[in-house]
């Protein structure tokens, strides 16, 4: 039927991209596929209806995310793939509460690439929609394929190993109750224009922009920078109205001014209230900071061209990159890189670049209606007091739970004397904005491996004997059950002595154990979120602590631990509303969102980030969507956009490379978009309080 080809070596992909003999291609028809269809459910049940095309499946979860619906062919026979752009699928809300309906294509090792190969939709009670999943970074692919790396999205690169996919899953994403939704139609859908790769390399010009793609605003030399400035110095006299110099509501009412930032609820509403007492709602960027475009060089040298030769001032800009968590640069720092922003700001402003830079961005701020530099901000921006901001802790250097794992590292052992000290010591050295007005208050860690309900004590069960947090978990136990005879009634297992409980690393059966998992998690959470507290108390004790930055999935054991000792609960929220977010019941804390976005491809980044729009113009109706939903919420007090400019098109040093800036790489504001944003914000605080 396709004659594909592939072959893997070193890392080079070699494909034979044979167009598809049709444009439409059924994965699964339930209609005639009903006795060699594999399907793996960890849900209530599983049901063929009648459907609008025919046959269809409903799956109504009980368990929410895991494993989810998995349907694929008995003899896990691939499905031929070899060119096709899309897998789609129509999926309907059968059930009566909203739900988030998500497909994931193939079951890639790789947990990002697995999170690339999948998408979701918003499904309202009785709402249809089809979720789409691109196998490709762009509608074209090379043949072959190349070796391109640092960069989380590549020009010409398929995202995954098309010919081994054999099964589509479904999940309903973050479900906390039993949901229902139906799915049919699955397809792959779309021809991949196919591109040899002659001339590709170098593919990115001297200003850091992709090279063989022309669009409007596109920067083309030196002077066109300069001659930004005296455009946007117009467009800057554009300027919200009703503001006290912190960006407060003066046509509202006026509450008790404590010289700092706080918060209060206000018809019925959480609000933040600025040091003069003016309502305030904090609408920020994230990394408002000009280092934070810095991409990797070493190993990459072809991919660029016209680097700056030793002669020029532009050398200035080469650094070494510190950081890889993940990618290419992984276990391979120090490395070569340079950052494209700061030159091109140099081309731009020249030897004054840096504070050129800072005044501009507090201009920019004003008049685009954004009154909060969010996380991992220039910190002398934010001691110039123009613009509030938030303060930014890491607790480094703790001693780590040895059996945990997680995306960012394993998590803290928060029972380990050490673990205050370091907590001590991170607060002492990173105490900018304490009793600064300017300071709203302070993140504390960021996206910490949380994981599900239970799973920091199986971490915990995982380590060696030594592991302090292992040592309180056994005392717990002992005081609970008193003897091994009674754990093991309980447990159903067989313990000799206590000893033995100290070292075993083997997780007991969760039917009968889970119990006490989850009250020793709730334990850790509830003496992290305590020390923290505690410690912050000592070193600003006139700002707010606003949290961890809760991501993904949180489960209520940490919610109500955060929402027990912080002022504000935060959570990096990637959706497309979030107008329905809520609390645990019972708890009513503010909410900041500390991060989300909208990116496109129409700009030459290959990579949108993590939620998706069409077009600069979309990216603001997102934005517009996006901040009204969160306005109308009762809970939320703020929320950052993540991040002020572009991460640069060959990523950031874990790779990373999304469209996801107020600004470009040659710092250039995305006109559409911030249009929408001035519209939006604007009319923030009337929305606020009518509604």
């Amino acid at each position: 039927m396709m004659k594909t080809l592939y072959a893997l070596c070193l890392g080079f992909l070699m494909l034979d991209c044979t167009a598809p003999q049709s444009d439409t291609y059924t994965l699964i028809d339930f209609d005639t596929d009903y006795d060699s269809l594999q399907i793996r459910s960890g849900g209530e049940f599983v049901q063929y209806i009648n459907g609008e095309n025919g046959r269809a499946i409903v799956y109504q979860t009980r368990y929410g995310q895991t494993p989810g619906l998995v349907l694929g062919d008995t003899k896990a026979n691939p499905w031929q793939l070899t060119g096709y752009h899309t897998v789609k699928a129509d999926v309907t809300n059968t059930g009566d509460v909203p739900l988030q309906a998500e497909m994931f294509v193939g079951n890639d090792p790789d947990g990002l690439v697995r999170w690339y190969c999948s998408d979701y939709v918003d499904l309202a009670p009785g709402e249809s929609k089809t979720i789409t999943v691109p196998l490709a970074w762009t509608p074209w692919v090379f043949e072959p394929q190349l070796h391109i790396v640092g960069m989380r999205g590549a020009p010409g690169q398929l995202k995954t190993d098309v010919t081994k996919i054999h099964s589509i899953t479904f999940v309903s994403r973050y479900a906390t109750v039993p949901t229902s939704f139906s799915i049919d139609n699955i397809r792959a859908e779309g021809r991949l224009e196919v591109r040899d790769t002659t001339g590709f390399f170098p593919f990115v010009d001297a200003y850091g922009q992709y090279k063989h793609r022309d669009w409007p605003g596109k920067t083309l030399s030196d002077s066109a920078l300069r001659q930004d400035i005296a455009l946007e110095d117009l467009d800057l006299q554009t300027q919200p109205q009703n503001l006290d110099a912190f960006g407060g509501w003066t046509a509202g009412p006026q509450l008790a001014a404590t010289g700092f930032f706080r918060t209060e609820k206000y018809q019925g509403k959480w609000w933040m209230v600025d040091p003069e007492g003016y309502l305030f709602w904090s609408n920020g960027l994230n990394c408002v900071n000009s280092r934070m475009t810095l991409t990797g060089i070493a190993g990459r040298e072809k991919y660029f061209e016209n680097l700056p030769a030793q002669d020029s001032p532009l050398v200035a800009f080469y650094r070494e990159g510190q950081w890889a968590s993940h990618g290419f640069y992984q276990g391979k720092t120090p490395f070569e890189a340079y950052s494209f922003y700061e030159a091109n700001l140099y081309r731009k402003f020249g030897d004054a670049w840096q504070a050129s830079f800072r005044d501009l961005t507090h201009r920019r701020f004003r008049s685009w209606g954004m009154n909060t530099f969010g996380n991992v901000s220039d910190n002398t921006l934010r001691q110039e007091q123009r613009t509030p901001y938030v303060g930014t802790v890491w607790i480094r250097d703790t001693p780590k739970i040895e059996g945990s794992e997680g995306f960012w590292g394993k998590f803290h052992d928060v029972f380990d004397p050490a673990f205050r000290l370091a907590v001590r010591q991170s607060m002492e050295g990173q105490k900018i904005g304490a009793n600064d007005p300017w300071c709203i208050g302070f993140f504390v860690d960021n996206e910490l491996s949380w994981g599900v309900l239970g799973s920091l004590t199986i971490g915990v069960i995982k380590s060696p004997a030594t592991q302090p947090a292992k040592v309180e978990w056994v005392n717990d136990l002992k005081a609970k059950y008193n003897t091994t005879e009674h754990i093991n009634e309980a447990w159903k297992i067989d313990y000799q002595n206590w000893e033995e409980v100290l070292r075993s690393q083997e997780v007991p059966d969760l039917e009968w154990a889970q119990a006490d998992l989850n009250a020793f998690y709730a334990k850790i959470a509830q003496t992290y979120f305590r020390i923290i507290s505690e410690e912050l108390a000592q070193v600003a004790p006139n700002h707010l602590y606003l949290g961890c930055r809760f991501a993904w999935a949180n489960n209520e054991a940490t919610v109500r631990a955060a929402a027990q000792y912080c002022d504000v609960v935060s959570f990096n929220k990637y959706e497309y509303s979030i107008a329905d977010l809520s609390l645990p019941s019972g708890v009513d804390k503010p909410v900041m969102i500390g991060e989300y976005h909208f990116g496109a491809t129409d700009r030459g980044h290959i990579h949108p980030g993590v939620k998706v729009a069409q077009d600069q113009a979309e990216r603001g109706k997102r934005y517009e969507s996006y901040i009204q939903g969160a306005l109308r919420n009762p809970q939320i007090v703020g929320a950052h956009w993540f991040q002020y400019t572009d991460q640069a098109m060959t990523g950031r040093e874990d790779g990373e490379n999304y469209n996801v800036g107020f600004v470009d790489i040659c710092d250039k504001p995305y006109s559409e978009l911030i249009e929408k944003v001035r519209e939006t914000n604007y009319q923030m605080y009337e929305w606020r309080l009518g509604g």
